[in-house]
């Protein structure tokens, strides 16, 4: 019957006296050590480069998601400012001005608004009689005498009811609650409070009012302003503001004007006897902010970046986790490329950032020089655009882009007239009425159009530098994309070291079960060597007496 391994323990150490378990457990031990200990060394590794590419893809969205800010910022919006504030404010509306304005502005009159007071009430909760109200909104041909004409205007007319019991303050409620185009309000003159009823600034919102009511009550008696009774009292015409601009005489509803210029406001707030400047300026300091903010991100995932690939050059020093890894030197060569890179299709260009001032530091790491930022900003300020804002123009008014095909590059183009057709770059393009495609070169994909008797243009396609790193950081964190695929890789390599980790101790296990078979045996050989020693000595003894 063969032996069990319970058998085969038993017999361990019944003959030679050693702890031969302990002397199995600890071959078996001398063989699993030095290869657990590679492989763990290896998980380990593997281990610490998928953290280390975690981090790096979290540095690398911080940075993109700046990026995107910075884009999202308008770098290249402007200050309004004005010489004399007390006449006049200009200001940029909503970071959105772009163009450089450097104008003289008189201002002969301001807008008013019509103005209309009732009689005196005690209080505010006297009553107004009942009956309605009508108001209409438009302009009068003159203000202060009767039988005068009034013409109303697009806005639509109120009419507010009342009651015996309607009271003077629920009258200006009412009012202000039926339309947007009248403001109602309530005031103590000094001897009793008055209702003043104000339309919209400008002479084509004045108002008329038009009581329906008893002869007998005070709606019909203190309320009418038409064209042949005027019982409220107007303090103030409808008036349009007049001012001049460059010589160009203008007026405005309102003295808030956000027309003028695109981009920008001008609040009139007096009228001047000579002329005041407005202009603008570039935001140099929104400018500095932005790049100091894509200075300090590109700083940290550049410098992370070297932490997580430094090799270890004596036996004290620790390799970083992605030292020798070949995608982490690829992505760091990258952002170098960021601060070199050309940018075409802006006019004058090419443009780089190191224009702006960003500087190479020895170590790789990037410094903004404010003093070269300014001077290549006042020398030329298009450069703000190639760096922040992607362009898409003409310097000719009678070409304009139409779209962009999926393989057209930034670039400037030439447009020229060649025997009744048109050419890009010296390509030919295919006509469709005033439609012009590229079908060639950098320009694939383009369409122009271009108005009859156009002799030459140029085509400015520029993405900035900001859209250039935004696509390329994208490309990295993408979700097939380079980093997604090493860490899948990565996570693949952990499975294989599990499953030679299970091999191994698969393999130990049938080494130590050997071990354990060949010392039982030796055990049992020295066992049946002591019982024949025994015999024989008690032969020797009995012989002996």
């Amino acid at each position: 019957m063969a032996s069990t391994p319970t058998d085969i323990l038993s017999k361990l150490n019944v003959g030679s006296g050693m702890n031969t378990a302990d002397i199995v457990s600890s071959l078996v031990d001398s063989e699993r050590l030095p290869q657990l200990q590679r492989i763990e060394k290896y998980e380990n590794q593997t281990e610490n480069k998928i953290s280390a590419y975690g981090i790096l893809k979290n540095n690398i969205k911080d940075f993109r998601d700046s990026v995107r800010t910075i884009k999202n910022t308008n770098a290249a919006s402007h200050i309004g400012s004005s010489s004399n504030t007390t006449i006049a404010t200009f200001t940029t509306s909503g970071s959105t001005g772009s163009e450089n304005i450097d104008s003289s502005l008189l201002v002969s009159s301001l807008a008013t608004t019509h103005t209309l007071v009732t009689g005196e009430y005690d209080n505010t909760g006297s009553t107004v009689g009942s009956g309605s109200l009508t108001i209409d909104f438009g302009t009068w041909s003159t203000t202060s005498s009767a039988n005068d004409t009034f013409t109303a205007n697009s806005n639509s007319s109120v009419t507010i009811n009342t009651t015996s019991t309607t009271t003077l303050s629920q009258l200006r409620d009412a009012i202000n609650n039926a339309t947007d185009n009248a403001v109602a309000t309530i005031m103590y003159n000094g001897s009793g409070y008055v209702l003043v009823i104000k339309g919209e600034s400008g002479a084509s919102n004045e108002i008329r009012v038009t009581p329906d009511g008893s002869s007998s009550n005070d709606l019909i008696n203190n309320y009418s302003y038409t064209s042949s009774t005027k019982n409220l009292t107007q303090t103030s015409d409808g008036v349009d503001a007049s001012f001049t601009v460059d010589g160009i005489s203008m007026t405005r509803s309102t003295n808030t004007i956000s027309n003028l210029f695109q981009g920008y406001t001008l609040e009139l707030e007096s009228t001047s006897s000579s002329a005041i400047n407005i202009s603008s300026s570039q935001n140099l300091d929104t400018i500095e902010n932005l790049l100091n903010n894509f200075v300090e991100n590109y700083n940290t995932v550049y410098l992370n970046i070297s932490d997580m690939t430094t090799n270890a050059t004596t036996s004290t020093e620790t390799a970083g986790p992605l030292s020798g890894d070949s995608l982490a030197r690829t992505i760091q060569r990258e952002l170098r490329g960021f601060t070199s890179q050309s940018i075409v299709g802006y006019e004058n260009g090419p443009y780089s950032l190191s224009l702006l001032g960003i500087q190479t530091n020895r170590d790789g790491t990037i410094a903004l020089n404010t003093s070269t930022l300014k001077k290549s900003f006042e020398r030329n300020p298009i450069i703000v655009d190639a760096v922040f804002k992607n362009q898409l123009n003409s310097d000719n008014s009678d070409v304009s882009i139409t779209s962009l095909g999926t393989d057209t590059k930034p670039g400037t183009y030439a447009v020229t007239q060649s025997s009744g057709n048109y050419l890009i770059d010296g390509a030919s393009m295919s006509a469709s009425g005033n439609n012009y495609t590229s079908s060639s070169g950098n320009s694939s994909g383009m369409v122009l159009n271009i108005s009859s008797g156009v002799t030459s243009a140029n085509i400015y396609y520029g993405e900035s530098l900001m859209t250039s790193i935004d696509e390329s950081l994208t490309n990295f964190l993408s979700f097939n994309g380079d980093i997604s695929k090493r860490i899948n890789n990565l996570s693949e390599r952990l499975i294989d070291i599990e499953d030679e980790k299970t091999h191994l101790e698969e393999r130990m296990s049938a080494l130590e079960e050997r071990y354990t078979f060949q010392f039982a045996a030796m055990e049992q050989a020295i066992a049946g060597l002591q019982e024949t020693g025994n015999y024989l000595d008690q032969m020797l003894k009995s012989s002996k007496e």
